[in-house]
């Protein structure tokens, strides 16, 4: 007995001795912190979801394309940020049509835009936020693809080939439209008084243009020919405009004959002259983020680059696939995500990694379209799930790590 307990020991010593060898898989800067998943949403529907949650106290908000045999129609969904629940979801009756415009929470009212490339005679839907119940409603004779957004009491939304609409926020009243040569997608931005936004190519249209209006009266100020789509959301900062170029669709690059080809551009807020453009490999979608003297934006040729304000590269990240998100901010960190589900935590002074994680579920793959969201110190990612031949559309809630969040 006396020898078997000392052999024990014996054993006991070594494996001791071995374990204090052994890289320590507990040490934070061999396992960085990752985010924590909260919960998953799952829509009762098959579909896909191509817009950008909207975040507040009270509800995330999320838009959905639905398919229905060879169709497609569209749902608003309201989830509770403590639990994941459904609050409400809106499809008028299953006769909404499919919706890729972000939402947009403006007071007591939910906007957001229907119907994508082939739907015609589309609205611009005005909700109580609270309980999901319609407000107004504005027809269109074009998809509305791009957010919306909000200034002095006003809502600005493109309407494709019907050009730009701005409407009393309030009541929904006509003010004005902006109707050109021109095909727009994008979600405009708002600074000074000023509307900027780009256009692309339609069966109609194909003038590529970077264009600034008077918000007030829709008047142009300046309009800028591009030689590539500018399908880009713009980022108004200082006063300089920022916007993505490029050529193909926002799920695929360009085939044959043409080849991918994209940029990134700067132009003058006041007078429109182009700054500068720095080459990318395929198109630039998402809307991208100035942090101090750096531009932070992805490309559907796999990277994400940090470019100076001069336009020359500071740095890039290889994502491992396409991205056509725009990247986030928060708490002095930054935030991208490929349409494969890689998400990354960088620094955005250097591109250094701090974390890594690939969304995903068991037997499930993800096509991610939507600009992360980050609120209270959680991560939300809208995103397509492909089980077999369904698609799920889902909604992530991830818990930050320490210092990964405001």
């Amino acid at each position: 007995m006396r020898r078997a307990i000392l052999t024990l020991i014996g054993v006991a010593t070594f494996i001791g001795v071995l374990v204090a060898f052994l890289p320590k898989r507990s040490n934070p800067s061999l396992n960085p912190p990752v985010p924590r998943l909260a919960w998953v949403f799952e829509a009762p529907r098959p579909g896909t979801v191509i817009a950008t949650p909207c975040a507040t106290p009270e509800a995330i908000y999320v838009a959905a394309a639905h398919a229905r045999g060879f169709d497609r129609h569209g749902a608003v969904y309201a989830i509770d940020p403590a639990t994941g629940n459904q609050k409400w979801m809106f499809d008028r009756d299953g006769q909404m049509l499919p919706v890729a415009s972000s939402s947009l929470a403006f007071g007591a009212h939910l906007f957001v835009g229907e119907g994508m490339h082939g739907n015609f005679s589309c609205r611009l839907q005005c909700f109580d936020r609270l309980n999901g119940m319609p407000q107004w409603e504005f027809e269109t004779g074009d998809h509305i693809e791009g957010g919306p957004a909000t200034s002095d009491g006003l809502v600005f939304f493109s309407a494709g080939n019907d050009g730009l609409y701005s409407l009393d926020a309030h009541s929904g009243a006509f003010k004005w439209n902006f109707r050109s040569d021109l095909h727009i997608d994008s979600t405009p931005d708002i600074a000074g008084g000023r509307l900027y936004v780009g256009s692309g190519k339609s069966r109609r249209f194909s003038t590529y243009q970077v264009v600034c209006l008077e918000s007030a009266t829709g008047k142009p100020v300046w309009r800028t020919p591009v030689n590539l789509p500018a399908w880009g959301n713009p980022a108004v900062v200082r006063d300089r405009v920022f916007i993505g170029l490029g050529n193909g669709r926002l799920n695929e690059s360009a085939r044959p004959p043409e080849t991918p080809a994209g940029a990134f551009a700067c132009f003058d807020a006041d007078s429109g002259k182009q700054l500068w453009s720095f080459p990318t490999g395929d198109a630039v979608f998402g809307r991208p983020v100035v942090i101090e003297e750096v531009v932070l934006f992805g490309s559907r040729d796999g990277n994400l680059y940090g470019v100076t304000l001069e336009g020359r590269e500071a740095f890039r990240v290889s994502m491992g696939g396409p991205v056509v998100a725009g990247v986030v901010v928060s708490d002095g960190r930054a935030y991208a995500i490929s349409v494969a589900g890689r998400i990354v935590c960088f620094d955005p002074s250097d591109g250094r990694e701090i974390w890594l994680h690939e969304l995903g579920r068991p037997g499930a793959v993800p096509r991610v379209f939507a600009t992360p969201v980050i609120v209270d110190r959680r991560l939300y990612i809208a995103a397509e799930m492909k089980m077999g031949e369904t698609a799920i559309v889902s909604l992530f809630c991830f818990g930050l790590p320490d210092g990964g969040g405001s």
